[in-house]
């Protein structure tokens, strides 16, 4: 078990440090979640609540299996564990088949939530939450302590957004965009960096996951980038115990292919000076 003192600057880790847990890291791998290692965990320990990232999970990109998801949706039963399903790139899937929630699998253990600001707009900050009936009073009570009120504009857009069926004709262009920029980031990557590093190939989301040798400190990497004006997240910020020194998160979403290429070059050029 770690505790974590220090100010992540992650949106998840920074709103559960409010309450000053002790976090269990869940073992994970390229099929998600491990659930023989949640299952251990909830044995061992009184855990109040579980957060995972099923879709193309942040920074990782990964997608947890339908047999892990049967497997999670199981165990959340059997122990009696609430589960937080944050679920922000489910629709940006651009190859393979889709995947149920975990929360249609154990939908008295699971809170549900997810966000327009990948697939409408970011500005928005607008969200929704599924969960069962108790929990979904508190979450309102709560809520209007921390904010008052959504902003009523951004609520009225979007049900139109939705109820007009512009988010279904919309989207196939988000996911045409997004799918070019995938591409060709993975294609850089393999030409620039597949001496000296390992990546995810994620069906969807916005990330891939680069994992260089055991001896390189990303941040370290990180000040050296920024001089050749290219910036990405050093993996040991998504660890609640500082590890992850040697990965790092690289975002596609917000630049277009010829940059894509020309920012892996230079990064490539300075993991290879480092």
């Amino acid at each position: 078990m770690w505790w974590w003192r220090t100010r992540p600057i992650w949106g998840a880790l920074q709103s559960l440090n409010t309450y000053r847990p002790n976090y269990l890291p869940l073992p994970t791998d390229d099929e998600g979640a491990n659930p023989e290692a949640l299952d251990e965990i909830l044995r061992r320990n009184r855990v109040k609540l579980i957060y995972l990232i099923p879709n193309f999970q942040n920074p990782t990109g990964r997608t947890l299996t339908l047999e892990r998801r049967w497997s999670i949706a199981k165990i959340l039963v059997q122990h009696e564990a609430l589960l937080v399903e944050d679920d922000p790139y489910g629709r940006l899937r651009y190859a393979g088949d889709g995947m149920p929630p975990i929360k249609s699998l154990a939908p008295d253990n699971v809170i549900y939530l997810s966000s327009f600001s990948k697939v409408l707009s970011p500005g928005f900050r607008l969200g929704w939450v599924v969960a069962p009936e108790e929990i979904c009073q508190w979450l309102v009570i709560a809520k209007q302590g921390a904010d008052l009120h959504t902003s009523a504009l951004s609520q009225v857009i979007a049900a139109e957004y939705l109820a007009g069926g512009y988010f279904e004709a919309h989207l196939p262009a988000i996911l045409d965009l997004y799918r070019r920029r995938q591409a060709a980031i993975l294609s850089a990557l393999h030409y620039q960096l597949s001496e000296v590093a390992t990546w995810t190939r994620p069906e969807g989301g916005m990330f891939v996951w680069v994992t260089l040798p055991d001896d390189m400190d990303t941040e370290e990497i990180y000040w050296k980038a920024i001089e050749s004006k290219v910036a990405f997240v050093p993996g040991r910020f998504f660890h609640i115990d500082g590890s992850g020194r040697n990965t790092t998160r690289l975002n596609f979403s917000n630049t277009d292919e010829h940059k894509l290429v020309d920012a892996i070059q230079r990064l490539a050029n300075v993991i290879q000076s480092a």
